[in-house]
């Protein structure tokens, strides 16, 4: 339960940073398009709505594409921020995107990509647009799509793959590209040996090697617990240095400033996790140690056993 509380309060503070950078990224974003530097203003905006969703960066996003003349792309965005909107309970910005998504509609260029009759129905055939799936429902469908060059491919297992570029120019154009029947790969021919594994009573690398299966769950082990003592530590020094912050303001449980409050709380959030992390880290370790030193041994395992324990000796020297 402590652990769950722990890491619930990571996660608001990082949701809350966020938010906070998807703002400052939706303030540069308006700027620049302001100023007219839309191939700047444009991943800006992306970004800010990946961090936070809102109606209102759809709007500006769509715009960007719009002045960028990406009509597709803006037409969707449009209609996207009309239905966030909407379910917002924001009717006069619903009413906006759904007109300047309408204003658009003529102006669309459209991408058909005809696929031949023999190849429906082919087990396992993909074909994507610029890297994203068609499904079948759209094959023959005039899909609206941004000016510029695109890329065709389908392909099917046992099969060549087919691979086409189109180019969308101006507004209200149509291209289409034809998938045709796809043939048949021919069957490939692997070298004597290539490929193939290790000789009938030869060891492989791993038992050569000398790291069975209880070494490996050994280091495996030892490094969580090297890795969360480290993280551990970190958290502790973060707690130290706001119950520090926290002293400024505060005299033991008296504060007279909101800041020693908040400085207060969040040390002792770090420091409930440093804990944590410390004993889950503490009995990591411990654990892998102890396989390393019970392991099965093998004539090879001396030289494997002292790297992997001064290793482990230097990472523990580095994290306390």
């Amino acid at each position: 339960m402590l652990t769950a509380l722990c890491f619930s309060s990571v996660r608001a503070r990082a949701e809350s940073g966020d938010s906070a950078m998807a703002q400052s990224l939706f303030d540069q974003g308006k700027e620049l398009l302001a100023a007219g530097h839309v191939a700047e203003a444009c991943p800006k905006l992306e970004e800010s709505q990946r961090l936070e969703p809102r109606s209102g960066t759809l709007i500006n996003l769509a715009s960007c594409y719009e002045r960028a003349g990406r009509l597709a792309s803006a037409w969707s965005t449009y209609l996207e921020a009309a239905t966030a909107s909407k379910a917002s309970g924001n009717a006069e910005r619903e009413t906006v995107a759904r007109e300047r998504a309408a204003a658009l509609a003529p102006r669309l260029s459209k991408l058909i990509i005809a696929v031949a009759p023999a190849l429906k129905g082919l087990p396992g055939l993909e074909i994507r647009r610029d890297g994203v799936v068609v499904g079948e429902p759209a094959w023959g469908v005039a899909l609206p799509s941004d000016s510029g060059a695109h890329e065709v491919v389908a392909h099917a297992p046992g099969h060549e793959p087919f691979q086409a570029k189109v180019s969308v120019v101006g507004e209200a154009q149509t291209a289409t590209v034809n998938v045709p029947e796809l043939a048949l790969s021919s069957p490939s021919v692997t070298p004597a040996g290539v490929g193939a594994g290790p000789p009938t009573g030869e060891a492989s690398p791993t038992t050569r090697s000398g790291l069975g299966g209880a070494r490996v769950a050994a280091l495996v082990t030892g490094s969580v617990g090297i890795v969360a003592l480290g993280v551990g530590t970190a958290f502790g020094i973060a707690s130290k240095s706001k119950h520090d912050e926290a002293a400024k303001y505060c005299s033991g449980a008296a504060c007279v400033d909101d800041r020693g409050v908040i400085a207060g709380n969040a040390a002792q959030s770090d420091g409930n996790i440093s804990t944590v992390l410390m004993i889950v880290g503490g009995v990591a370790f411990a654990t892998g140690v102890t396989l390393w030193l019970t392991a099965p041994s093998r004539s090879s395992d001396a030289p494997s056993a002292q790297l992997g324990l001064g290793l482990g000796t230097l990472q523990v020297k580095g994290a306390f």
